[in-house]
């Protein structure tokens, strides 16, 4: 089963980085997405269709000064080959107009959805796009929000296979912590749906002619991503010490003892022939042999589990109220009775 795992980007070199790596990972190109604000027009590019890069990777204008972006997406298919010499699925950038965010170089399989969006097809555009990816709505108001302010969204859908090397490349240099910068776009007063002002208009239909106000209901659906929570490593080394054992040791020793004695020769001896005895000494020396026993067993490993999390948010609904003001007809010329 795949999941889309999201992760957001304040430089775009660094989201292409991450890209690159994806693809150079094994991941398809039809499960990577990525979608780059274009606010301050970086990637506009010349009307002969040759854009020109600078060295940070951003696009000039054209000669004359003029947003290549008022001519469209079409225009800008495949503006990705000029972005610093992007290949792969970064060559086929594409320029869009999202309504809430503005404009924005968009590649990958969110790109038929904010087509749409863009062409008003869509309801939500971008959040609308990442929460029918499973994103839930908050995150997907914060991702919108990230692009609006000049961000570079990556969306990966990725099997479980993939789930760790996808992970393990978005976590790497330039992603930001969305906790943290959720906390300091709040104390700066921004709220999920701020950004999406609504208005509403009075409408009065013509004879003949009917209009319809949907009432529409939110349902809440609860996605799951995998996040890091650390690293246990067990290294293994080699260490000497010192070791004293007492052992007893048997040693003989031999001694030569002389005795005085005055006696006579007995019929036994021979007192006059040359003779030659010997004793050998013997003592015991410690020997040192060493065997390697196994005293303990270090085991490494995970065990899966569940748990079950109420998720709680609010969802909404449209309330009808309906207002007849018609009343009763008075009737007039009738009797009053006494």
């Amino acid at each position: 089963m795949k999941r889309t795992i999201t992760a957001l980007f304040d430089r775009y070199d660094d989201a292409a980085a991450a890209v690159r790596k994806l693809e150079a990972a094994g991941i398809p190109q039809s499960d990577i997405s990525i979608v780059a604000s274009n606010a301050n027009n970086w990637y506009s590019g010349e009307r002969t269709g040759t854009a020109k890069t600078t060295g940070t990777g951003r696009v000039d204008r054209d000669r004359d000064g003029v947003d290549d972006r008022a001519e469209g997406a079409a225009a800008g298919a495949g503006i990705g080959a000029t972005v610093g010499g992007a290949a792969g699925l970064l060559a086929g950038l594409g320029l869009l107009a999202i309504p809430g965010i503005g404009p924005v170089v968009a590649a990958g399989w969110l790109v038929s959805t904010l087509a749409g969006a863009a062409a008003g097809g869509a309801t939500g555009s971008i959040i609308g796009a990442l929460t029918q990816a499973g994103v839930s709505h908050d995150d997907a108001e914060a991702y919108a929000e990230g692009i609006r302010r000049g961000g570079t969204l990556v969306t990966v859908r990725a099997d479980g296979a993939s789930q760790d090397r996808v992970v393990a490349i978005l976590d790497d240099k330039g992603t930001v912590n969305m906790d943290e910068r959720e906390q300091t776009w709040r104390a700066a007063g921004w709220t999920p749906g701020s950004s999406a002002a609504a208005g509403t208009t009075a409408m009065k239909p013509a004879a003949g002619q009917q209009e319809t106000i949907p009432v529409t209901q939110e349902e809440l659906k609860v996605g799951k991503r995998e996040i890091n929570k650390g690293r246990v490593r067990v290294h293994s080394r080699i260490v000497e010490e010192p070791v004293r054992e007492q052992v007893a040791l048997r040693e003989e020793r031999v001694q030569v003892e002389r005795r005085p004695v005055d006696r006579p020769v007995t019929g036994s001896e021979s007192p006059f022939r040359e003779r030659v005895i010997e004793a050998t000494e013997k003592v015991e020396e410690p020997v040192v042999s060493k065997e390697a026993r196994v005293k303990e067993e270090l085991v490494l490993n995970k065990k899966a589990g569940q748990r079950t999390e109420a998720v709680s948010d609010k969802v909404r609904r449209t309330e009808v109220e309906v207002e007849d003001e018609r009343g009763k007809v008075r009737r007039t010329g009738e009797g009053t009775k006494r």
